[in-house]
């Protein structure tokens, strides 16, 4: 057994049921724990960006980066030399790895993967599941297709041991639920953890126009396992080239190229950025990194740690080893500040701004609340669109939770529904918040 799969399956139906482990809990904490977190809260601004240097990168043309969960690996498309010997008339490109040993070491010399994962034609575009268990790139290959006349469809190879980058198995074709003869490329995986939902983007010229009109798909896998019909996200897509996406982890930031044309021809592209409030919302246009990540020249392939702290992309601006290099830019996750449950009295007695709900009465010793009743905790410090839910204690009671987020009837407050658990009542009731990990201050409420 390999995960949820055995080897009685065939290489079709593995493929159509692969992107259930693509979602598995891997055992290797350091590779999952940056893919599976939450909440990411703020981030500084990104820094220049800086070459990954000649160990990585060669004189020809190097494409598609791909950091591994651990960041630790970073995989690519390359057509250097020393990769496998292209097919006649060929132009074949080889996907390579580079490894670090820590997070601050430098990059050791690329390494091809070898006849497993490739061939004597085009692959490239890796990415590796959040386990850093599977390999899904793109292909030209001419066996395995599974669409007749197809340009690129996707392939996927399994590896047991998540520190051996080249204990690849072979690489069987992803399925048919979204390959046709069109090209798709840039694919980039999402699951929700909260809703148990895995979504495929990626983007393609399926509309049938020409190479210059990317636009990009959504997919999601059924119940069954396979994925459904793609389906167009509006607001990624625009008459131009919108192409290479990646979603950062909690689903909530997308990174992608943006192409203009002058009379027909793609020229230089810059890496856009498009966010959403929660998984829920649809995303919003994107924006231009601006000139501290993009240049004159082409930016391309962008793609995300795991942590959400470093942005992969290739660029082929001066100053770099070859047509295309690798760049990174960095930036740091900022503390978001703890939240801070309101008063509502200034006479030092701690009663907190926490209403009978409906009403705009105090919960005091004078007007107490009962058992079981329904209150309004209002409080600053919540995370805009984030999911996860904060915890209130009354008393030495957990209570539950009915509603939290913006206060409806007042601009910059975040507002929590609970319901008062059984608790031994009083004229001050102690009141706390947990959120994040964070503890917040500690007000009252009148309970009787």
């Amino acid at each position: 057994m390999k995960g949820q799969f055995s080897r009685g399956y065939t290489a079709r139906a593995i493929s159509k049921w692969m992107l259930i482990a693509l979602v598995s809990v891997s055992s290797n904490a350091q590779t999952d724990a940056a893919c599976r977190q939450r909440h990411f809260g703020r981030f500084s601004e990104w820094s220049a960006p800086v070459n990954l240097g000649p160990a990585v990168n060669s004189p020809t043309l190097d494409w598609w980066p791909a950091i591994s969960p651990n960041g630790l690996s970073i995989y690519f498309g390359s057509n250097r030399p020393g990769g496998i010997p292209p097919a006649p008339g060929g132009d074949a490109q080889d996907i390579w790895v580079s490894r670090r040993s820590s997070l601050d070491a430098p990059w050791e010399p690329a390494r091809n993967l070898g006849p497993t994962i490739n061939t004597a034609f085009r692959d490239n575009s890796p990415r590796l599941s959040r386990d850093g268990h599977w390999l899904i790139f793109g292909s030209t290959r001419p066996t395995g297709k599974c669409v007749a006349g197809s340009t690129v469809e996707l392939f996927i190879s399994y590896r047991e041991n998540t520190e051996d980058d080249f204990a690849w198995e072979s690489a069987v074709n992803f399925g048919c639920e979204f390959n046709t003869n069109s090209l798709s490329i840039g694919q980039t995986f999402y699951h929700d953890d909260d809703k148990g939902v895995d979504t495929l983007y990626f983007s393609s010229i399926r509309s049938g126009n020409a190479f210059q009109d990317f636009d990009v798909y959504a997919s999601t896998r059924r119940f069954h396992g396979a994925f459904g019909p793609p389906v167009l996200v509006p607001e990624l897509s625009s008459p131009e080239a919108d192409n290479s996406p990646a979603v950062r982890a909690d689903g909530l930031e997308m990174f992608m190229k943006w192409n203009g044309q002058v009379n027909g021809a793609v020229f230089n592209g810059d890496l856009w950025v498009a966010t959403r409030e929660t998984t829920s919302h649809p995303w919003t246009t994107p924006k231009n990194l601006g000139p501290t990540i993009n240049s004159a020249q082409d930016d391309d392939f962008p793609t995300l740690s795991c942590d959400g702290t470093a942005l992969y992309f290739s660029s082929n601006r001066p100053g770099g080893v070859g047509g295309y290099d690798f760049y990174v830019a960095t930036r740091k996750r900022l503390e978001d500040p703890a939240p801070v449950l309101l008063t509502a009295s200034r006479d030092g007695s701690r009663q907190g701004a926490i209403l009978h709900s409906g009403t705009s009465q105090i919960t005091s010793s004078a007007n107490p609340a009962f058992i079981g009743e329904v209150v309004e905790v209002y409080l600053t410090g919540l995370i805009d669109g984030s999911t996860a839910p904060p915890q209130i204690s009354i008393g030495d009671r957990v209570a539950e939770i009915l509603f939290f987020g913006k206060a409806p009837l007042f601009t910059g407050l975040n507002q929590v529904n609970v319901r008062v658990p059984d608790i031994s009542p009083g004229p001050a009731v102690p009141v706390r918040l947990t959120y994040l990990g964070r503890l917040s201050n500690e007000v009252t409420i009148g309970v009787r």
